[in-house]
């Protein structure tokens, strides 16, 4: 793009004729993805011609571009809840705060929304009723549904989440989405929830920890990164998948079965590698663990097809 083009553009936004603007950049979309005025213009542009979903997808694409000021951060909080994407909009505050970035004004803006639209009672009653039935759904369908949800104001989604985590039948992947999804959402009760040992168990909310952000996830990413960073990228990044599922399996308390990070990465190289399990990690509870997780990813694979 040239300075006369890149003017045309600046002279279309300065009379707010976006459907002009989103005109003039489009030929250049590729090169908007890569710099931050453009794509600042191209998302503005779809955003006040009312293409929502659009202008969140290429926020989302270059989320970077809107993080590190406030106009960028006004602009696409006010996407989001455009899009009544309410579970996005805990998340983006979420990160603010732990930047040390003030969120009064986001948060009044939220509240608003979530209040307009709990006031549409039949639209919010069907989405509920799809997300309580997750367990009884396949795993495409769910991931579907669970996407829908994200348009629950927060006290809606609590509320269906609350069955879900006593479900039996929904798969302990989904399970632990959905908590890692409330912990966004500031919520500080204790809740029932029926983990991978098929008992219920309490959980306080408030300080809770994400699935890949605690210590056992450290302590075995540190050992893998130890163990293969330089020997065999591709077995880490093959390896990595895998703990990272284990630990969606175990959320809240991998704790309780990842105690010592040494054993269980030797028994996944020795698995990867087709050896016989040592004395120290052919330990029972190892091979206990172990062949659950496997079930449970097996039953992900089959529900794909």
């Amino acid at each position: 793009m040239n300075a006369e083009q890149l003017n045309k553009i600046q002279a279309a936004v300065s009379k707010s004729n976006w459907e002009k603007v989103l005109t003039l950049i489009e030929p250049f979309n590729d090169e908007a993805q890569q710099d931050k005025q453009l794509n600042t213009y191209f998302v503005q542009g779809l955003f006040q011609t009312k293409h929502y979903v659009e202008a969140l997808k290429y926020a989302n694409d270059a989320l970077e571009f809107y993080l590190d000021d406030d106009q960028g951060r006004s602009l696409y909080f006010e996407i989001l809840l455009a899009c009544q994407d309410f579970l996005d909009a805990y998340k983006f505050l979420k990160s603010l705060q732990q930047r040390q970035i003030s969120t009064d004004q986001f948060v009044t803006a939220l509240r608003t929304k979530e209040v307009e639209v709990s006031a549409q009672k039949n639209t919010l009653k069907q989405k509920m009723k799809k997300f309580y039935h997750v367990g009884d759904l396949d795993l495409q369908t769910t991931q579907n549904v669970l996407e829908e949800a994200k348009q629950l104001p927060a006290q809606a989604y609590f509320a269906a989440a609350k069955f879900i985590f006593l479900d039996p039948f929904v798969h302990p992947l989904i399970r632990a989405t959905v908590l890692e999804n409330v912990s966004f959402m500031n919520f500080n009760e204790t809740i029932k929830y029926y983990w991978i040992d098929d008992a219920n168990h309490d959980v306080a909310l408030g300080g809770l920890e994400g699935i890949l952000h605690n210590k056992v996830d450290q302590q075995l990413s540190t050992v893998l990164q130890k163990k293969l960073a330089n020997q065999d990228p591709i077995l880490l990044d093959g390896i990595t998948k895998e703990k990272n599922l284990y630990l969606s399996y175990a959320y809240p308390f991998a704790e309780h079965i990842f105690e010592t990070p040494e054993d269980w990465v030797a028994y996944w190289l020795e698995e990867s590698y087709g050896r016989n399990h040592s004395t120290v990690t052919a330990s029972p509870e190892i091979a206990k663990w172990q062949a659950k997780f496997q079930a449970y990813t097996q039953q992900l694979l089959s529900d794909q097809h």
